[in-house]
């Protein structure tokens, strides 16, 4: 049975940032198999997306609802792993790691969460690993 089954005729639109990446990638292509019309958001994806930059995430958002009309499934792979002693941590970087990590996810969903819902059928899922 596919992920997500397709609805009629139709193609569901998965948005899937980090596609680019490995673990992002392997759930784009899967998702593409299946039949789902995939969005990549990622910094290497064509057009590139900086999932820190709050602009170009709501635009990317507008731009797939803009195109396609929908997201009906949104994965949250990408992420960002700054790597540095407490005593050596800036803000910045911090920020950086929130953002990608946490803010985007929210913003995304902000964007699709009131067309899924309106349609009665939409999927989130956010994939987080504990690294060391």
């Amino acid at each position: 049975m596919l992920p997500f089954p397709l609805m009629g005729n139709s193609r569901r639109v998965a948005v899937v940032t980090g596609g680019a990446g490995a673990i992002g990638g392997a759930i784009a292509a899967a998702l593409a198999a299946a039949g789902h019309t995939v969005v990549s958001l990622d910094q290497a994806a064509d057009p590139p997306v900086d999932l820190a930059s709050d602009e170009q995430v709501r635009a990317a958002a507008a731009d797939v609802l803009g195109r396609h009309g929908r997201c009906d499934v949104l994965v949250h792979a990408a992420a960002a792993f700054d790597r540095a002693g407490l005593a050596d941590l800036d803000l910045t970087a911090w920020r950086r790691v929130q953002a990608v990590n946490v803010e985007a996810a929210l913003l995304l969903a902000q964007a699709f969460v009131p067309g899924m819902a309106e349609r009665g059928f939409g999927r989130i899922v956010f994939i987080v690993s504990d690294t060391v």
